[in-house]
């Protein structure tokens, strides 16, 4: 730990004392991935006691679902050997789950390699003792393996660092992240060049007065790493809080406990969050020779991977208090004032026949 600060929030302020106002996005990185204090590096970030609970963490019929749609992608191309890749796997207990269902059906289950992108030792050592099948970590993009792969990104890109821009008086100004008279981290806006922002023009065509863009570089960087490794036949399913009208409107938000805070209140000891934006994930796979197919929401894509077949049959083989924890896991999941409406789902592939059956 480095004893030059007690905190993040300090060491941010001298950053900014020291070189001016930072980005949004670099923002973010440091409270999420700063190497002596960041939220992800040090800290067990998910979990019924901790900042955010996941949908594999609510129920076992999540990765469940994800697991049948895999093997019956599987069949569907013949019986490859194929990698499946998860982005950011939190607890470990999505790919948990998709083991034990696998382990059903012989064949699918020696065909198979796990791959776990994760750049947390703390999460890594979680993931190690709560998977037990062989898989291989990784913490870079640049070494996806090459082979037929299916990626799985759920609640994974929400957290990587975007920029925010306000259009007003007819130009761009940057929203950046500084500090007020009384030392207190707080946003300005400053001066950019439009031809330096990282946008087509597509994306804002035309601006409105007044309004707020959300546009992250980084997350289209992976995007392109991953559309290249998925041309043979693989996949990219992407689960999270979206946006599908575009990257205007503010969405960056912090939780603490399960509760909306200030992005500046304990900076590294809150999660950040920002809703993706799925037109722009539509533009980048196009570019990218990809297809696209989505976005619908979480509850239509669980319903039609069969989430209310495999609830009947939970419930035949429950008993009367695993009944009442059975039903809030269901409905927490579909229920469109839960997580049914708010998480969009959409998938990349250039093979129909892989497409979950929700989605097309």
């Amino acid at each position: 730990m480095n004893k030059k600060y007690q905190n993040l929030e300090e060491k941010i302020i001298q950053k900014i004392k020291s070189h001016g106002p930072i980005g949004v996005d670099e923002y973010m990185e440091l409270c999420l991935s700063d190497k002596d204090f960041g939220y992800y590096i040090n800290s067990k970030p998910i979990g019924k006691n901790s900042d955010f609970i996941t949908s594999p963490e609510i129920s076992q019929m999540f990765g469940e679902l994800i697991a049948v749609w895999l093997i019956d992608l599987w069949f569907k191309i013949d019986k490859p050997k194929i990698n499946i890749i998860e982005l950011g796997p939190g607890n470990g207990f999505m790919m948990q789950d998709i083991l034990r269902v696998s382990k059903n059906f012989n064949d699918f289950y020696h065909s198979i390699k796990i791959w776990l992108y994760e750049q947390s030792n703390v999460l890594s050592k979680i993931q190690r003792k709560n998977i037990n099948h062989p898989f291989k970590h990784f913490a870079s993009l640049d070494e996806l393996p090459n082979g037929i792969n299916f990626v799985i990104a759920n609640e994974f890109f929400d957290a990587i660092p975007i920029k925010q821009y306000l259009f007003n008086n007819n130009k761009f100004r940057e929203r950046v992240v500084s500090i007020d008279q009384q030392n207190n981290l707080t946003f300005e806006s400053i001066e950019v060049n439009s031809d330096h922002l990282s946008i087509s023009n597509r994306e804002i065509e035309y601006p409105i007065n007044g309004q707020l863009y959300e546009l992250s570089p980084m997350q289209d960087t992976m995007l392109e790493k991953i559309f290249s490794k998925i041309q043979n036949n693989g996949g990219l399913l992407v689960i999270d809080y979206a946006k599908t009208n575009g990257p205007s409107g503010d969405t960056l938000q912090a939780l603490s406990k399960h509760k909306k805070v200030s992005i500046f209140h304990e900076p590294g000891d809150s999660d950040l969050t920002s809703h993706i934006d799925f037109s722009r994930y539509s533009y980048i796979s196009k570019k990218n020779n990809i297809q696209s197919y989505g976005p619908i929401t979480q509850r239509d894509f669980l319903i039609g991977l069969g989430i209310d077949q495999r609830y009947q049959i939970l419930k035949e083989n429950s008993n009367d208090s695993q009944l009442d924890k059975l039903y809030r896991q269901y409905h927490r999941l579909i229920d469109k004032d839960k997580m049914g409406e708010l998480f969009k789902v959409m998938y990349f592939s250039n093979n129909l026949k892989t497409v979950p059956i929700s989605i097309t």
